[in-house]
């Protein structure tokens, strides 16, 4: 059973997430929370970042609001925030929001794919709250069906940037 530092840390380095994807800045530095983000296929790891709350809001600021409102509605509507927030109290082991999917509750072992999120504050240490959660690749699909044209060229351009290679319409959009 994997521990927490491993699903929040790099699978590429097996450390910590050390510096923002955009500004490349130290995240403990910039004295603004930040984000973790990972998405894996068939049980590997595909993309990984950490992103400090400057940077994502500076991306997110570039999603129109309709696609942003379309997100929030699938949230909203989805996932049973109360009853979620019921379990992860009951539990003190914060690796248990990664056992399944917090909108349909697919098991993750049994998706072909899924995202994790995880926040932390400014000082390092992780926020236990709405995040950190897992949500499985079709719920992802159903939660961004409504971006824009122009809010998926901006996860597209995230991506080209920050991770070149073959181009793909994957990538968890944890920065919504």
């Amino acid at each position: 059973m994997r521990k927490l530092d491993d699903w929040l840390g790099s699978e590429e380095t097996g450390e910590p997430f050390t510096h923002c994807i955009c500004c490349r800045l130290p995240l403990v530095e910039i004295a603004e929370p930040w984000l973790v983000n990972k998405e894996f296929q068939r049980g590997e790891c595909v993309l990984e970042y950490a992103i400090c709350q400057p940077c994502r809001d500076a991306i997110t600021d570039q999603i129109c609001e309709p696609s942003k409102l379309a997100v929030r509605g699938f949230l909203e509507r989805e996932i049973d925030w109360e009853a979620r927030i019921h379990e992860f109290m009951q539990s003190h082991d914060l690796t248990d929001r990664f056992v399944n999917c917090i909108a349909c509750r697919q098991a993750a072992h049994e998706a072909v794919g899924y995202g994790i999120s995880a926040l932390y504050d400014s000082g390092g240490s992780l926020v236990a709250g709405p995040l950190p959660l897992l949500i499985c690749q079709p719920c992802i699909t159903r939660m961004t069906a409504g971006l824009s044209t122009e809010s998926r060229a901006v996860w597209s351009r995230f991506l080209e940037i920050h991770f070149p290679g073959p181009a793909g319409e994957g990538g968890f959009p944890g920065f919504l």
